[in-house]
């Protein structure tokens, strides 16, 4: 586990940094809201957003850091031309992590100490405070370079803050004061302040106290004061759980954590649960390192323990959780996998894993020299370990040599007294094979009394009371809950006494009027006979009355079959006469042909003007079964649709659109029987035939036909037209020519009147009685063109 970067994160948050970093946000969309900005504070707001576009793109680039110092330096011009020095001071923040990021930090330390002395002339500490925390965040407490600065700047903070009254602020200063000492080995130094801000940390009850504790422990961690470290993680962990707003964050490494802690000091019985916990809790939120770390670890107890088969099952487990790894990550994967080999005595699987084993390992020591992290070399050698440890297993001295001179070109300073154990025991195995027993003796002496400077009894002491007292914690809870439940079970247990002692009332209550009833019983026990005789006299009426309900249904169901037959009749009916109408219309059409064929033949004008009129008429009745034929109702027809249709007809029969005759209609949709329909399509038919041959010259005109029903039955039918007229000597009981006679006669036949006049044109008016109306609609005016 890279232990060390996960370590310095913490100790930002633990010491309440402010981030002034934001995600890179769209270049188009960060232009297009500086360009909807004036010159005020949003626009400072939008040049500092675009300046960081440039500066926190993942590919480092000089270009892009220019870049952003030209918005930066907008945003500063800008703050300063407005007046407003806390944007001023925002931006020069900005610039100055630039020339961090480009390493220039000499003209970094120029801008904060702008920054700073600005708010130290004008006694703001608390601000001047703030900037100094930032500038110390901002520089990596892996650079030796930057050491003393940043170890300058929490001291400068510390002493501001200092002045005021924020003791959870001071408190953090230090903490950061310590963090500093700790990188630059003042560890007795580092150790005092934490033991102060921890004890400030308790006087004001701060609820993440852990992340003192957590800081504290590293610097046992350091000095290789391995019970310290321990006692301290257990606080860590303690804290942690007792915080109600903790995260599973820092749950899961302030496990992973205390897990190691107790690995170190071969407790791994006890580390193992602490392991897992880290790993479940690294598994919900998807972190990746914390789980391979956990995991790693808890497989590595397993091993100790000797549960291997669980250890196996997490080997298996673990990359079908995080399929992709990273170098370290397979670096443990492999050395888990060699470590099991091992203790399994699979010798000749083992020996097939050391050359995969041989090239992770190689390319994990090749960046060891460029990795800062505190905590680099100790993980190699103990994730090393299982290769040697395989050819001791397999007493292969001349490698395990090749192996001990492989890993003695490691950096000593960066070896704790842990790993120096380890490869101690390396040179001990082989003095000891090649019968060097004095030098093998001396080795074991040296380990011996390493071992023995991790080992204290009183902190073993001490260390065996946290962990009594953690488990009596444990245990108080679990007996409160213990009682918790055994209330609720008394309470139970009395619901359940009084719903006993409800039944038995109950039972009483029963047994009484089961005696009330036997008795009733009895006295009706012999009515009931009288009952049962007159049962069966209603029982034999019951028969009857079924077999009458029966013919009944029967006869129902016959009347059933009846009625559809007689629908089934009556759809047969429907389809003949729609066939009827249909042959009557076809055959009229006929008609039609043979008279028009004949008027072909004629030379005389009366004589065709008479089979045309013939035709008319012929055609009047065909238009009238063409739509009983096309309707559902085979036996009535729409008088509007059906005087439409007819003066359509003669409208092209007749040529009117030549002739600029024009039709107009106000009709009423009333529903006609067949036997009124014929007689009002003939009188229509003559009307209209006789208005378009006789009323109009050249200039045309219109005819106006109208059929409107007056409540409650009768139709009044006019055609009217704005022509000639009748001449002046006209008398209709005098007139004797076909087309009269038809009409005064076919309105008979109606049982209505009939009536013609003059009145700016002719106007012939019918009135009938309807026998049979469905629907009235209001009229309509239609104009055929």
């Amino acid at each position: 586990m890279k232990h060390s970067a996960i370590r310095h994160s913490f100790i930002l948050f633990l010491l309440c940094c402010l981030s002034l970093f934001a995600y890179a946000q769209d270049f188009k969309t960060l232009t297009t809201e500086l360009n909807k900005t004036k010159k005020d504070t949003n626009r400072i707001v939008a040049l500092i957003k675009l300046g960081r576009h440039f500066k926190e793109k993942p590919v480092w680039d000089l270009k892009n850091l220019d870049t952003a110092r030209t918005y930066f330096n907008s945003a500063i011009t800008l703050s300063q031309a407005i007046g407003s020095t806390d944007f001023l001071h925002r931006a020069l923040f900005e610039k100055a992590l630039t020339f961090i990021e480009q390493e220039d930090f000499k003209a970094a330390d120029s801008l904060f100490n702008q920054i700073t002395g600005y708010y130290h002339k004008t006694s703001n500490y608390s601000k001047e405070a703030e900037y100094w925390t930032l500038y110390g965040n901002n520089l990596s407490f892996n650079d030796k370079r930057l050491l003393a600065t940043r170890a300058k700047c929490y001291n400068n903070a510390y002493e501001l803050y200092k002045k005021g009254t924020d003791r959870l602020k001071i408190a953090d200063a230090l903490g950061k004061i310590a963090d500093a000492d700790l990188n630059e080995g003042r560890f007795d130094k580092a150790e005092k302040e934490m033991l102060i801000v921890i004890q400030e940390y308790k006087a004001m009850k701060f609820p993440r106290i852990y992340y003192g504790y957590y800081l504290l422990a590293e610097v046992y961690s350091r000095k290789d004061q391995l019970q310290k470290e321990l006692l301290t993680r257990i606080e860590c962990i303690n804290s942690c759980d007792a915080d109600v707003r903790r995260s599973d964050y820092d749950a899961s490494f302030f496990n992973i954590a205390v897990a190691l802690s107790y690995r170190k000091n071969n407790k791994d019985s006890v580390a193992l649960p602490y392991f897992i916990k880290g790993a479940e809790l690294a598994l919900k939120i998807r972190n990746q390192n914390y789980y391979y770390s956990a995991i790693d670890g808890a497989i590595g107890c397993c091993i100790t323990i000797k549960k291997y088969r669980t250890a196996l099952t997490y080997l298996s487990e673990t990359p079908k959780k995080f399929p992709s790894q990273t170098l370290g990550e397979q670096s443990k994967y492999v050395a888990r996998k060699m470590q099991l080999y091992n203790f399994l005595n699979r010798n000749e699987e083992a020996e097939k894993q050391v050359p995969a084993f041989r090239k992770v390992f190689g390319k994990l020591y090749g960046t060891l020299n460029d990795d800062p992290l505190f905590y680099a070399v100790d993980r190699f050698v103990e994730n090393y370990d299982a290769l040697p440890q395989h050819f001791i297993q397999t007493k292969q001295w001349t490698k395990l040599s090749d192996e001990l001179k492989y890993l003695q070109t490691l950096p000593l300073k960066r070896l704790s007294t842990s790993s120096r154990i380890i490869i101690s025991g390396y040179k001990y195995k082989i003095d000891s094979a090649e019968g060097n027993f004095d030098v093998a003796l001396k080795g074991f002496q040296y380990m011996r009394r390493m071992k023995d400077s991790l080992t204290n009894a009183t902190t073993v002491k001490q260390i065996n009371e946290l962990e009594a007292n953690y488990n009596s914690i444990k245990k108080d809870k679990t007996i409160q809950s213990l009682n918790n439940n055994a209330q609720i079970q008394k309470g139970k247990l009395e619901k359940v006494n009084r719903q006993r002692n409800i039944t038995f009332a109950g039972v009483l209550i029963s047994v009484v009027f089961a005696v009330v009833i036997y008795i009733a019983y009895r006295g009706k026990q012999r009515s009931n006979v009288r009952l049962q005789i007159k049962q069966q006299e209603i029982d034999r009426q019951n028969h009857i009355l079924s077999a009458l309900l029966s013919e009944k249904e029967k006869l129902l169901a016959d009347k059933d079959d009846l009625l559809k037959r007689q629908e089934d009749l009556l759809i047969e009916k429907e389809w003949l006469l729609r066939e009827v109408h249909h042959r009557v219309k076809n055959n009229l059409q006929i008609v039609m042909s043979l008279l028009y064929t004949q008027s072909a033949y004629l030379q005389n004008t009366d004589a065709i003007e008479a089979i045309q009129d013939s035709r008319n008429r012929v055609q009047a009745i065909s238009i009238i079964h063409q739509k009983l034929y096309n309707k559902s109702n085979v036996a009535t027809i729409v008088m509007a649709d059906y005087i439409n249709d007819l003066a359509r007809y003669l409208n092209t029969s007749y040529d009117c659109n030549r002739r600029r005759i024009k039709f107009r209609e106000e009709l009423d949709a009333v529903s006609l029987d067949i036997s009124q329909a014929v007689p009002m399509g003939l009188i229509l038919n003559e009307a209209i035939t006789n208005s378009i041959k006789y009323a109009f010259d050249q200039d045309g005109g219109e005819i106006f036909i109208k059929a409107l029903l007056s409540p409650p039955d009768t139709i009044t039918l006019s055609v009217t037209d704005n022509g000639k007229g009748l001449p002046p000597d006209f008398e209709l009981a005098e007139t004797s020519s076909l087309g009269m006679e038809m009409m005064k006669a076919l309105s008979k036949q109606l049982g209505g009147s009939f009536d013609i006049k003059s009145n700016r044109g002719v106007v012939v008016t019918i009135q009938f009685k309807v026998e049979k109306s469905s629907a009235v609609l209001p009229g309509s005016e239609v104009s055929l063109l």
